[in-house]
């Protein structure tokens, strides 16, 4: 495995498994008000500990976990089809770096869409006017998913174009090693029949 082949695997899988742990975590904001503080992810609401779940989602809330959900099936449609092809299937080994590539752009576009819905609908919403509301590590956690699904893309790429030169170069060597067995194999036999022609031209000794 190549340099370009590890680099990709170790960014697909990487930032896939970092997007599910964004996804999961329930402090993307931090709410102070005069009364209480809590946090505030895309699923619960947690207050001192106690994280029930969003009960009225806005529209718009609802379409940026669609979308990360949507990435998330992508990345992980790259990576399975990336481990396929590693352990059972051969035929398709061209392209085990390609489809997982264009499944992080993908990813990246559908991150980078349901993250600036997000954004927009926190920065326009009535709780960042009247109390302090910050944004956490996760929420910035998984804006950084977006530029290293655009790395995993391209790292793919170049493994990808690695491996059909690679393909290419492997099997220009096996046609030159057919051909010089077959001139070989000739050769062979035309010595064979001269020195069986030479015998059968002998006049035997009296």
């Amino acid at each position: 495995m190549s340099w370009s082949e590890r680099m990709a695997t170790g960014f697909t899988l990487s930032t896939l498994f970092s997007l599910v742990f964004v996804i999961m975590d329930h402090q993307w904001i931090k709410v102070e008000t005069e009364v209480q503080i809590y946090y505030s992810g895309l699923w619960k609401v947690c207050l001192k500990l106690v994280c029930p779940d969003l009960v009225a989602s806005a529209p718009n809330v609802n379409g940026a976990k669609t979308l990360l959900i949507m990435a998330l099936f992508c990345g992980f449609v790259g990576a399975s089809f990336m481990s396929i092809t590693y352990r059972y299937s051969t035929t398709s080994a061209t392209y085990r770096y390609l489809v997982p590539a264009v499944g992080s752009f993908i990813a990246a576009a559908l991150v980078f869409l349901g993250l600036s819905i997000y954004t927009i609908r926190i920065s326009t919403h009535g709780i960042s006017r009247t109390s302090a509301a910050s944004y956490q590590w996760p929420f910035y956690l998984a804006w950084t998913t977006c530029p290293f699904f655009i790395l995993s893309g391209f790292l793919g790429l170049v493994a990808h174009q690695h491996m059909l030169m690679h393909g290419a170069v492997l099997s220009d060597k096996e046609s030159r090693e057919s051909v010089t067995s077959s001139i070989w194999s000739s050769s062979t036999s035309s010595s064979l029949f001269w020195e069986e022609g030479e015998k059968d031209m002998q006049i035997p000794r009296a």
